[in-house]
């Protein structure tokens, strides 16, 4: 017997229930655009799933003492995961909140990005290995890692802030955030003090840094400043020129008038008014000029850009554009918590790192600083308040010179009278507002005993011979104090001068090479000869002959038949050969 196939028993089962027994069952659910159930929908469920009195006993079905009051509750649904919404490109009138909600690190970043104005930089421009990427906040301070700074710079593009540049992985600097950003920083509100006073301040010191290089200037023109063989300043001209400059006061624990000098050195050299000439220093063609042609709004208008962008502390480009508000005393520390909070990122919660900074831009007469209790006061001066937001914004300073020379004169006047008062006692009081042409032509043969007010020079005899030595004129010392001066020179200064100079030169060394001969006649001879004449200078003697070019001049005597003596005798030898002679 033949067995039925699977489909028709499946059939014939099929055909055994009734058609009221069947289950009709709805369709499936299926869910929409990543949500499981619509809101308010409850999905169809079978009657199959439905407990029925048929089904064994639940032993541990719970009495209602037992059942919890939540149990007929429907579970809270889980929220599906919102996605990131991309960020709206924002308006020039919406830069400022942005700002204000900027996080300490990101404000830095961004206040440094506006001071640097990048225009078509690549990542590895804003971040690599130097001091001043986004590595670093400070030069012992890491900054953020290579995905947050790549996240930051994503997030300011979308912002608008950055917008792509020549090519699409280079970025610009949108035209006016940076301006717009310094306009909020300088809109901050300052801590209102009332007539505080700091327990030590310390004030601008541009006239002195001008007078040192001045001063540093003229000792390099003397051969005073010596070097090693690495290029270094020998210890004793070090010293020599620590005790010629005016060191201004400072914090001595931090401090030292070495550092000082080396910070000078540092400036001087921006300008390449030294070079290296064998064992010293010697001025170049532009530092004998300096003097004679200086405008101290060029040399501001070079020294503090290059300075500003030296500055590795990057939290400090957050509070420098307020300084420049600060006309009175103001808290420092109130400045670093408004702007950047109290949480360490940048170092300018630490009093040294702080005077650090502050003390070359009161060198360079920007600011004063001073101390009260653990706190940092500042006040920046008006020649502070009109460069800093001109620093901030690398704006050319060379289109404000006649404001920054209005502003020079009345700290450091260079407009005379370039009138000296020579005294009987050889003194010679000068002006501290004479030119520094003045200034230089008496430091040639003067020596500096005082800057005040006036500027005491002195005559000294040994001070003179050393100028006269390095090839001063004679005439040109009375010639110098006679212009300088209102009043005739005094009579004894003017003999005293007249004898030193006289005494200058009197003997002199001689370092010739002289053929001397045994008889006048032979060295007439040799003297008058054509076939010498390339090789002899003149006679010196009458039996001695200056010549020039020994070992060519030996060889043509020898073809003529005259054997001079084998070598050159020096001084030694000579006075060898003389000595027979005078005993007998």
């Amino acid at each position: 017997m033949k067995k039925p196939s699977s489909g028709s028993k499946r059939n014939s089962n099929q055909h055994q229930s009734a058609p009221s027994e069947q289950t009709q069952i709805p369709p499936k659910w299926r869910p929409v655009f990543g949500e499981k159930y619509p809101p308010g929908f409850k999905p169809p469920t079978l009657e199959t799933d439905k407990p029925t009195s048929n089904k064994s006993p639940n032993y541990n079905k719970p009495t209602n003492s037992n059942i919890p009051a939540n149990h007929n509750k429907p579970k809270a649904k889980s929220t599906p995961q919102q996605k990131a919404v991309p960020q709206k490109k924002l308006k020039p009138k919406d830069w400022p909140d942005y700002f204000a909600r900027m996080d300490p690190t990101e404000r830095i970043l961004f206040a440094f990005t506006a001071y640097r104005q990048p225009k078509d930089w690549s990542i590895d421009q804003f971040y690599n290995y130097d001091k001043d990427s986004f590595r670093y906040l400070d030069t012992d301070l890491l900054g953020p890692d290579y995905s947050e700074v790549v996240r930051i710079l994503g997030k300011w593009k979308n912002l608008g802030l950055l917008i792509v540049g020549r090519y699409s992985n280079l970025l610009s600097l949108e035209e006016g955030v940076a301006e717009a950003f310094w306009q909020f920083i300088e809109q901050q509100g300052l801590l209102e003090l009332y007539k505080v006073e700091p327990e030590q301040s310390y004030t601008a010191e541009f006239p002195s840094t001008l007078d040192n290089i001045f001063n540093f200037l003229v000792m390099i023109e003397q051969g005073e400043v010596l070097i090693t063989r690495t290029h270094e300043i020998n210890k004793h001209s070090l010293k020599r020129v620590l005790a010629a400059l005016t060191v201004p006061p400072r914090p001595d624990n931090l401090f030292s008038a070495e550092s000082y000098f080396f910070w000078l050195l540092r400036v001087v050299r921006v300008f390449q008014l030294f070079r290296t000439k064998g064992e010293r220093l010697d001025l170049t063609i532009a530092g004998r000029e300096l003097p004679e042609g200086i405008k101290v709004e060029d040399l501001l208008g070079q020294i503090c850009p290059i300075h500003v962008a030296s500055i590795t502390n990057k939290g400090f480009f957050v509070v420098f554009p307020l300084i420049a508000r600060c006309t009175e005393w103001t808290s420092l520390g109130h400045m670093v918590t408004t702007l950047i909070s109290t949480k360490n990122v940048c170092n300018l919660l630490l009093q040294d790192h702080v005077i650090y900074l502050l003390e070359p831009l009161r060198l360079l007469g920007l600011l004063d600083w001073g101390k009260c209790k653990e706190d940092i006061f500042v006040r920046a001066t008006p020649l502070g308040q009109f460069l800093i937001p001109k620093l901030l914004r690398r704006q050319n300073l060379e289109d404000y010179k006649a404001e920054i020379k209005n502003l020079t004169d009345s700290v450091y006047p260079m407009n005379g009278p370039n009138t000296a008062y020579v005294q009987p006692n050889f003194e010679i009081l000068l002006p501290h507002s004479a030119s520094w042409t003045a200034r230089w032509e008496l430091s040639q043969f003067a020596v500096l005993e005082q800057q005040d007010q006036m500027l005491k020079y002195r005559l000294d005899k040994t001070f003179l011979m050393n100028a006269l030595k390095r090839g001063l004129p004679a005439d040109e010392v009375l010639s110098v104090l006679t212009k300088l001066s209102t009043y005739p020179l005094p009579e004894n200064l003017v003999l005293t001068v007249q004898q030193w100079v006289e005494s200058f030169g009197q003997v002199a060394f001689l370092q010739l090479s002289l053929l001397e001969c045994t008889t006048p006649e032979q060295a007439a001879s040799i003297t008058s000869a054509r076939k010498y004449r390339e090789y002899v200078l003149g006679l010196y003697s009458p039996t001695a002959v200056i010549v020039r070019e020994v070992e060519k001049l030996r060889k043509l005597l020898e073809k003529q038949g005259i054997f001079p003596l084998p070598g050159v005798l020096n001084g030694e030898g000579v006075a060898e050969r003389k000595r027979p002679s005078d005993e007998h």
